[in-house]
């Protein structure tokens, strides 16, 4: 099963994609901020980070900046509604796989940019 590890601070917003992303058969994590994301970090790998900017203690960028013994196979998806360019070029400067702008991207599209990058299907879905 394909661990993901989401940095959201905003309660509702933790619920709704932990729900979708679970159900569609991803095992999901969440925490507050970056820092909280460093920690777990330090004792667990997953295989993708959602992460987003604007984080209470620690924000996104300030996150990449630290995160840097990443596991070559973990893939960071940033997943925020800012959309300024120097913010995005940034982000990727730092190791982002993807840049997601939360309106583009509801849940159920996020499924489908993640089925899409893990390889799953709906064929593995069944079968777990």
């Amino acid at each position: 099963m394909t661990r993901v590890l989401m940095v959201e601070d905003f309660p509702v917003m933790q619920k709704f994609y932990k729900d979708t992303l679970e159900h569609a058969g991803y095992e999901l994590d969440v925490v507050a901020d970056g820092a909280q994301a460093l920690t777990v970090l330090e004792g667990e790998e997953y295989d993708i980070i959602l992460l987003d900017m604007l984080l209470p203690n620690m924000n996104g960028i300030e996150f990449l900046e630290q995160f840097t013994n990443r596991p070559p196979q973990t893939k960071i998806f940033i997943l925020s509604d800012f959309t300024e360019s120097s913010r995005i070029k940034r982000a990727y400067e730092l190791g982002a796989t993807d840049y997601l702008v939360k309106s583009d991207y509801p849940p159920s599209e996020l499924v489908a940019k993640l089925d899409e990058v893990t390889g799953k299907t709906q064929r593995d879905e069944t079968e777990e």
